[in-house]
């Protein structure tokens, strides 16, 4: 056996137990699900082919499904956006060394190792209507203090209806900033320390700011590890599912529904296999080709250090 042919077969011998596992666990059901969803099927009769009927009902008007996409759109736009800012912002402070860095980093990235299910009711509870609401006995104890002053803003109507579905899907950004801003930190930074601190002296003596060195040294070089997590958050946006379905108690509406509550709700609820396929083939679509896109964007000549 030459070298090569012993190379070849050792790498066979590692790849193959992961190759089964994708194969049996990722690639068949995802070509079922493709076949699933040029039928209609309740998963327990006979199924009845349609060819592309499901996907055709996706884009009806007035029909779910586009109505579930732009929430998942705006979540990512407004809470992503917000998650990449801030986590550049607080992985820029702790690599420049600010006093108490271990300790903000570990309770940024705390939120992070929480369960989504707990996540979301723990924050049930910040908007809850009650007296249990901080958030509502906030904005209360805000408005006291401002018509104490002679102010007559804010003129908020409290209790906000945080949890309502008409303004759910608005609710949960603050949840995912909250939440996920930390993972990303840490990811940020441990690109940032691994740039030479050399380049920065250099910049110093050449009078750059904290700014223009952040702009023209960090961000170039951590250029791979941001598309790492831009990827990473849009689909993580793009599949988002707990917080919607243990705030709506399992039942979202038209307000409140995104792609997988409105995928989940197809199957397991209504029987409707054919239609959840196409909405989980879409999604699939969805996800590779923001992958792509983002890729592609980020393509530049890979800077060496």
């Amino acid at each position: 056996m030459t070298e090569r042919t012993s190379q070849r077969v050792f790498a066979g011998v590692f790849l193959a137990p992961a190759f089964f596992l994708f194969t049996g666990f990722v690639a068949l059901p995802g070509a079922r699900a493709l076949l699933y969803s040029l039928q209609k099927w309740d998963g327990l009769g006979r199924a009845e082919w349609i060819g592309l009927e499901n996907f055709a009902r996706l884009f009806q008007q007035g029909d779910l499904f586009l109505k579930a996409l732009g929430h998942n759109l705006f979540i990512m736009g407004a809470a992503g956006s917000s998650v990449i800012g801030l986590a550049l912002l607080f992985a820029a402070l702790l690599h420049r060394r600010i006093r108490g860095a271990q300790l903000f980093r570990v309770a940024f990235f705390f939120p992070n190792v929480i369960a989504a299910v707990a996540v979301a009711l723990l924050w049930v509870l910040l908007y809850s209507t009650t007296h249990f609401g901080i958030v509502n006995a906030f904005l209360a104890q805000v408005q006291s203090g401002c018509h104490a002053l002679g102010w007559t803003w804010p003129n908020w109507r409290l209790p906000v209806p945080f949890l309502d579905s008409r303004f759910l899907i608005y609710s949960v950004v603050p949840m995912i900033i909250w939440e996920v801003t930390g993972f990303y930190m840490v990811l940020f930074l441990a690109a940032m320390e691994g740039i030479p601190e050399s380049y920065y002296e250099a910049a110093k003596l050449d009078g750059a700011t904290g700014f223009q060195q952040f702009r023209h040294i960090t961000l170039p070089l951590i250029r791979e590890v941001l598309t790492v997590g831009l990827v990473f958050l849009m689909i993580s946006t793009l599949k988002f599912f707990d917080a919607i379905w243990v705030m709506e108690n399992q039942t979202p509406t038209r307000d409140s529904h995104v792609l997988a509550t409105l995928l989940y709700q197809k199957v397991f609820t209504e029987y409707n296999v054919g239609y959840g396929s196409a909405v989980a083939v879409c999604l699939f679509v969805l996800v590779f080709l923001g992958t792509l896109v983002s890729l592609r964007l980020s393509r530049a000549e890979r800077i060496e250090y």
